[in-house]
């Protein structure tokens, strides 16, 4: 390039990242990266505009008013500040090895771009409702130091119709230009549309712009699509993401892991995660405040309200009334064992014989080390 053209391109270079803020400079960066192998000198110099700069991937420099329907004035995404405390998801581990994998590339970005490689940019994540799919977009802005933004493009769709374009594209501007974690939620509800001849030509028109700037994501936010449904979206959708999680039902370690962090002891968190097959964290959850809810209204013992919501679990699938009865039995025993009263005072506590107590205390620790 002439010297004279290569100044043109660095003034303009310069003067973009003045107002462009750090989507302009992880433009220039990989500017920089692509040229390196032909012209040193000309990569050299567009690194230099931004090494040093005190933006980053994980930080703002100027607070922005967060996007509004132009008419209603209403927000157009749940917002969750950056300093906003989260909990962290109960992740298998290869989920938890791809997430951490995410973190790293994003806090190593200016390595990455500095060998022409990108961070990752988009996440797809495909699961049931309640497996913590919501919870992981949040954790990930967490260890990001970033805002989370939440978009629900069903709700966006049916409550500005008519103006969805224009509202969808402010989003997506905002969080290109401000570091941030954008979590577009119900993705399914505009991939799923994109052959359908009912379709109006808006939404049709929407569709092709998301997945266009699917591809063309800035490296300054980290764009998350959530789905319910991952069997509607299309193969060529998946493809457009740089990371796919799919979140499966928690297993029985996972339940019992849940359980324990709420302080429930841990051989009947065992207990409950064994009969509470099927159930996801959401679930889990509600029924843990529900205990302790009625604990504080009612005076009922948390753990035996925990266990009597895992024999209602049971009961719902068993036929058998003596199995069931087994169950809420066995429970029960386990209950007042994890209090630490000895076998024979459980079994004076409950009306039955020193045997049984111990029957069923080895039944439940069989199926608890048959499931582990």
């Amino acid at each position: 390039m002439e010297r004279k053209a290569q100044d043109e391109l660095m003034n303009l270079f310069r003067d973009a990242i003045k107002v462009g803020g750090a989507a302009i400079e992880m433009r220039v960066r990989r500017f920089a990266s692509f040229v390196r192998a032909s012209d040193e000198e000309l990569a050299q110099s567009a690194a230099a505009l931004v090494t040093g700069s005190s933006r980053s991937l994980r930080r703002d420099t100027v607070a922005a008013p967060f996007p509004v329907d132009s008419d209603t004035k209403l927000p157009l995404v749940r917002v969750e500040e950056a300093g906003t405390p989260r909990s962290e998801p109960l992740l298998t581990p290869q989920t938890r090895a791809e997430v951490d994998r995410v973190v790293l590339e994003r806090m190593s970005a200016d390595k990455l771009m500095a060998a022409g490689l990108l961070p990752a940019r988009s996440v797809l994540m495909s699961g049931p409702p309640g497996v913590g799919k919501t919870m992981t977009a949040s954790w990930l802005a967490h260890r990001l130091g970033l805002p989370l933004l939440t978009l629900d493009l069903a709700s966006v769709m049916s409550s500005y119709l008519g103006k969805t374009g224009s509202n969808v594209r402010a989003v997506l501007n905002h969080a290109q230009e401000h570091p941030c974690v954008l979590l577009l939620d119900e993705f399914d509800s505009i991939a799923k549309r994109r052959d359908d001849d009912s379709d109006v030509g808006e939404l049709k028109r929407l569709v092709t712009v998301i997945l266009q700037t699917i591809d063309d994501w800035t490296p300054t936010s980290l764009l998350v699509a959530a789905t319910n449904h991952g069997e509607l979206l299309d193969p060529a959708v998946w493809r457009r993401f740089d990371v796919t999680l799919t979140f499966d039902l928690p297993d029985p370690s996972q339940r019992a892991a849940l359980l324990r962090s709420h302080d429930v002891p841990a051989e009947l968190a065992e207990a409950v995660a064994t009969v509470a097959e099927g159930q996801t964290f959401s679930a889990i959850s509600r029924a843990l405040d529900s205990a302790r809810k009625q604990t504080i209204l009612e005076g009922k013992p948390f753990d035996e309200t925990l266990a009597t919501w895992a024999v209602g679990l049971a009961a719902a699938t068993s036929r058998s009334s003596s199995r069931l009865e087994r169950q809420r039995r066995d429970l029960l025993a386990l209950v007042h064992h994890c209090r630490q009263m000895s076998t024979r005072e459980i079994a004076d506590t409950m009306g039955t014989s020193h045997t049984t107590v111990i029957r069923s205390l080895k039944r439940l620790k069989g199926e608890t080390d048959a499931r582990t």
